[in-house]
């Protein structure tokens, strides 16, 4: 009751932007700390990094703020997309896109990217069957023939996206990383999987 009633007088007198900012800077630290997140810093980023090319991250926060860079440390070229405007501030400057992940391929025309990583997202507003569908076909779009795709989701959150047929016929394995096509972190409760987008032609 003690605790209750000092939490109370604390959120009375610090202003709510303060309180919003100070939990938004220990969610980032919490995140960082997480298994799968360092596996994705340490490993899989610079694993895409080395292939270069356009490449597009998929929703941005205090903690994805650095991407950017550590994707383009070979030369490549990092866009970023959110569907919240208030979220640009942590996108690429010049390079950020406000909209719907599943309506990507209506902001940008077919074939732009080399590699689409979509990390996040899947469990954390792209939940349903047919918005997964929606997220997939548009992204399939933008990406190049033989483009790479980044597929990182919550086991607890989603069923496996990889049951869907249109995955299975659009896109193929990617042994980008030693851990093969799909790097399952049990105690994060996270998939990364990596597809390539199969050649059409």
């Amino acid at each position: 009751m003690v605790q209750s009633a000092v939490i109370g007088s604390v959120k009375r007198l610090v202003p709510s932007p303060v309180r919003l900012w100070a939990k938004d800077i220990l969610n980032a630290r919490r995140v960082r700390r997480n298994p799968g997140r360092i596996a994705l810093v340490v490993e899989i980023l610079p694993a895409y990094a080395a292939c270069g090319g356009r490449i597009l991250w998929i929703g941005c926060r205090r903690y994805t703020k650095d991407y950017g860079r550590l994707l383009e440390k070979n030369g490549g070229e990092c866009w970023t997309v959110d569907i919240e405007l208030k979220h640009a501030k942590w996108g690429e400057r010049g390079r950020h896109l406000t909209g719907d992940l599943l309506l990507i391929d209506q902001l940008v025309p077919a074939g732009s990217f080399d590699s689409v990583l979509c990390n996040g997202v899947f469990g954390f507003g792209v939940d349903t069957r047919p918005a997964q569908l929606a997220a997939l076909r548009a992204m399939a779009t933008i990406l190049k023939p033989g483009g790479r795709l980044l597929l990182g989701w919550n086991t607890e959150r989603i069923e496996d996206p990889l049951g869907l047929d249109f995955v299975q016929e659009t896109f193929a394995g990617d042994d980008l990383t030693e851990h093969g096509t799909r790097w399952a972190i049990p105690e994060a409760g996270y998939v990364y999987e990596f597809l390539r987008r199969r050649d059409e032609s």
